[in-house]
């Protein structure tokens, strides 16, 4: 269904490109002109059947189909190059699931079929998928005790992964599932070449033992104890 172009004469004199159907439901939605500017391109192609179409004021709509039940999602400044840098549509991220929105904290999100870019001034703009995301998401997100990452998730020893947040870690093997290392433990941990070093991987989170505090890795228990 075409969904008809209504402008202001001021915007419909500057508006090179018109925009239609989906992606002209989401620029309504989400700001219109005076958060949108003109369009810079045609409504264009997209991966797997999908559309885009670019805006002055460093936004993006894409769209697809089988994505949000048909509803455009909005994507713009560190996010969407963050997005660009892992390949756009086509990458590991896909299309995205939800506008850029307002984290708890400060800071801005976008969700997508394959993860979740975060961003905020202090950190920049990162990538957060899989099992580590997962677990991250059960720690409140970025409103939680790791704040935000502070890096993209990378490759550790084999064929694991780990990623960095303001407040700690996380840790990811086939073997020992997703593991949160923060404060003193991990700073032991650090010490010791991190999974790659005698300890190995943590299988377990931390939990309170003795007094104090304590976590178990492949290789032994790490623990800590207040200063008496």
């Amino acid at each position: 269904m075409l969904t008809t172009l209504t402008l202001t004469p001021t915007e419909a004199a500057a508006q090179p490109y018109p925009i239609y159907g989906a992606i002209r439901v989401e620029y309504d939605e989400a700001g219109g002109f005076v958060f949108f500017g003109n369009a810079v391109n045609p409504e264009s192609d997209a991966a797997r059947g999908g559309r885009w179409q670019a805006f002055e004021k460093d936004s993006s709509i894409y769209w697809h189909p089988l994505v949000s039940d048909g509803h455009a999602n909005q994507i713009g400044g560190a996010i969407r190059a963050k997005w660009g840098e892992l390949g756009w549509e086509n990458g590991a991220l896909r299309y995205p699931t939800s506008r850029e929105l307002p984290t708890r904290k400060p800071g801005r999100f976008n969700h997508f079929e394959g993860g979740t870019v975060h961003w905020s001034r202090a950190t920049g703009a990162h990538n957060t998928w899989g099992a580590i995301r997962d677990k991250w998401a059960t720690l409140s997100w970025e409103d939680g005790r790791l704040g935000f990452p502070v890096i993209d998730e990378f490759r550790a020893k084999n064929d694991g992964a780990g990623q960095h947040f303001e407040g700690g870690s996380i840790y990811w093997s086939s073997d020992t599932g997703a593991r949160v290392v923060v404060g003193a433990i991990r700073d032991i941990w650090a010490s010791q070449n991190w999974e790659n070093g005698r300890y190995g991987y943590p299988i377990s989170d931390e939990y309170d033992y003795n007094d104090g505090r304590a976590q178990d890795f492949q290789g032994g228990r790490i623990e800590w104890h207040p200063p008496r």
